[in-house]
């Protein structure tokens, strides 16, 4: 979608500009895989997602999920937000699991989906990307299971990102009644 001059520096204001993936880059598996969970947040996903994340903190049972897989998450040119699990696939693209988040090793073949794949446009283009983690420890006391971070490596940490950009994907979140403690990492690059 082709947006005004206008309309791109509000959403820069908002959530930073959009640009290209830092860190490592782009992997050459993430210019043509898109996870199979992804979604864009509006008013439908948003109520499976909420229901979902009031089952996991409700469970004991469910409680190990939350606490060893997280949610991706990312602000696209267009300033939609798009979310999925870290997904995993093989040699021929195939899903065979999600990636688990203290799994710093994986076997040669196995290749996870991350941040660039949820941008269904070819220039992957970001504002600003992280991660939705179960953690209920909030220092602020709010008594919220989960936390919305910016950690996202490639458009999370990036020069310029400001507390205020998460805020406002915050907003977007709380927008679809979804509310989520924050926990903006100080950008590395």
């Amino acid at each position: 979608m082709s947006r005004s001059d206008e309309e791109r520096r509000r959403l820069d204001a908002l959530y930073g500009p959009a640009l290209p993936a830092g860190g490592n880059g782009i992997q050459p598996h993430e210019m043509s895989v898109s996870p199979r969970s992804r979604q864009k947040l509006d008013q439908r996903s948003a109520v499976g997602l909420a229901d979902y994340l009031a089952q996991l903190s409700d469970l004991r049972l469910s409680k190990l999920f939350p606490e060893i897989f997280h949610l991706l998450w990312i602000v696209d040119e267009d300033g939609d937000l798009w979310f999925s699990v870290e997904e995993v696939i093989d040699g021929s693209g195939a899903t065979i699991g999600i990636l688990p988040k203290a799994v710093q090793a994986r076997p040669l073949n196995l290749q996870k989906l991350g941040h660039p794949t949820l941008i269904g446009d070819q220039r992957k283009l970001g504002r600003i990307g992280g991660e939705l983690v179960f953690d209920p420890d909030d220092p602020e006391g709010s008594g919220r299971s989960f936390c919305l971070t910016n950690a996202s490596g490639r458009y999370g940490l990036r020069p310029g990102q400001r507390m205020e950009h998460l805020q406002a994907v915050a907003g977007k979140f709380v927008e679809n009644g979804l509310h989520f403690w924050l926990d903006f990492q100080t950008p590395r690059y």
